[in-house]
């Protein structure tokens, strides 16, 4: 493996302040399935981060001023929760401001009520791109083999056309992955006695994360799933289990060079031959 001195920093830049609302029934400041994946949706991204969150708690106008402070702060926490215990992000302030002050009239009252029974979160956002200084050791893209190479134990192997969507385990263009999965039962199958590790890998997150978050385990593993979808994929194609590891890296072993979103791949470790 080629030692340069290099090392990544992520340049943060085209901070973007931006607000989003959810909604609640009247009374009611538990989420519902479909908020949560509403902020899931929204606060889920591999290439940007999410700073100085702010939420504030709304009501309209019905029950005491009294009551409607505590249902707006008690909303204004369910968010919050959310956001800190589920999806990781910090929530710089939360509050409850009670009644939201509106024209209301006779003709317009049930509209004007329904927009008041909200949250507004407050964000600003960060994308990421990589800026290349110095550090102990990286990869590039010539140290990787192909199926085609003879192999040899602790040669790796990236499978470049195995490209997923944004945050989610799924393939965007599953016909290409299909043909790049062949090629791993192919040589499996050729050689009976190999053994792999699937090694997972993501780009775009900062240091204040091991891992990218995954919308479907809701969870910062998302390399570790991402394997691990490789490891289902060959167990279904009769590949024993006992012959294939799955880990997920994060973003601990960047390509030097590259693109970032070339981070967001798939290798082969040959552990056995």
């Amino acid at each position: 493996m080629t030692r340069l001195f290099l090392f990544v920093l992520f340049v943060i830049h085209c901070a973007t302040a931006q607000q989003h609302s959810i909604y609640f029934d009247s009374g009611s400041y538990v989420l519902s399935e479909a908020q949560q994946s509403e902020l899931i949706s929204l606060f889920s991204s591999e290439d940007k981060t999410f700073n100085n969150i702010v939420v504030f708690g709304f009501c309209d106008d019905v029950g005491s001023s009294q009551s409607n402070v505590i249902l707006s702060q008690k909303r204004a926490e369910s968010v919050t929760r959310f956001l800190q215990n589920e999806l990781q992000i910090t929530v710089e302030s939360s509050q409850g401001k009670g009644e939201m002050e509106s024209d209301i009239s006779a003709d317009n009252a049930d509209e004007f009520r329904r927009k008041n029974r909200v949250v507004t979160i407050d964000f600003q956002t960060n994308f990421l791109t990589p800026k290349t200084t110095q550090t102990t050791e990286t990869k590039t893209t010539s140290d990787y083999k192909t199926f085609s190479d003879d192999l040899q134990k602790g040669d790796k192997v990236i499978l470049k056309n195995l490209l997923f969507l944004g945050s989610l385990t799924v393939f965007e263009f599953p016909e290409e992955a299909e043909i790049e999965l062949k090629k791993i039962v192919t040589f499996l199958q050729d050689n009976p006695s190999a053994q792999i590790e699937i090694q997972g890998h993501v780009c775009c997150i900062t240091n204040s994360f091991k891992d990218a978050f995954d919308r479907n385990s809701r969870k910062n593993n998302l390399s570790e799933t991402r394997a691990k979808k490789i490891f289902d994929y060959l167990v279904d194609q009769n590949i024993p289990a006992e012959r294939i590891t799955y880990k997920g890296y994060g973003r601990r072993f960047p390509i030097s060079g590259g693109i970032e979103s070339e981070n967001k791949r798939v290798e082969i470790l040959i552990t056995k031959i």
